[in-house]
């Protein structure tokens, strides 16, 4: 028990030092999901052929779950192997997290003038009082999505950012559950 409390402590302080290291180089760690994604498609492949392998002993299986596997591995091995495939992927989820930021935007603007019309309609002094903070942070989010559009390069700095952020939280958890005396 003692052992495990002290890799706890050990791993908790690795990972506020990770996290710290994400955050002063967030474009490192933003351009490293390429990386991730690959990795995670690699053992997604090998868990395909695995269960492939598996479920054909049975007869339970056709060639399909196979050939996911096998494709998983290919784009899995490309995303780590070439640099060109790994920028594009980067690429693609900056755009893709500005396309989300976009939708957020549009969503948090037409709420709150559906507030503004309820609040007119019942004429309500508290329901929809403050619908306009809403409108607010929707066109601020439109002109946030439309930045990283133009700079893509800000969204992965932020993916670089809230990544370090996690891995700090992460690591604290970790040390708070190691140092928190046992009740036995």
């Amino acid at each position: 028990m003692k052992f495990m409390k002290i890799c706890n402590v050990i791993i908790g302080i690795l990972m506020i030092a990770a996290g710290i290291y994400c955050i002063i180089n967030p474009d490192v760690t933003g351009l490293g999901i390429g990386y991730v994604v690959g990795v995670s498609m690699i053992v997604d492949a090998f868990g395909r052929i695995y269960a492939w392998s598996q479920l054909k002993k049975t007869g339970q299986t056709d060639g399909w779950l196979l050939a996911s596997g096998i494709i998983s591995l290919v784009f899995g091995i490309a995303l780590i192997a070439d640099v060109a495939v790994k920028l594009y992927m980067d690429m693609f989820i900056a755009y893709f997290a500005a396309c989300w930021i976009m939708v957020q935007a549009i969503i948090t603007i037409i709420r709150a003038l559906r507030i503004r019309k309820f609040h007119k309609a019942l004429d309500s002094m508290y329901l929809g009082k403050h619908w306009w903070v809403g409108l607010i942070m929707g066109i601020l989010l439109v002109a946030v999505s439309v930045l990283c559009f133009i700079h893509p390069g800000i969204v992965i700095t932020s993916i670089g950012i809230f990544i370090g952020l996690g891995i700090i939280v992460a690591g604290a958890n970790m040390l708070t559950l190691a140092l928190t005396p046992s009740k036995r």
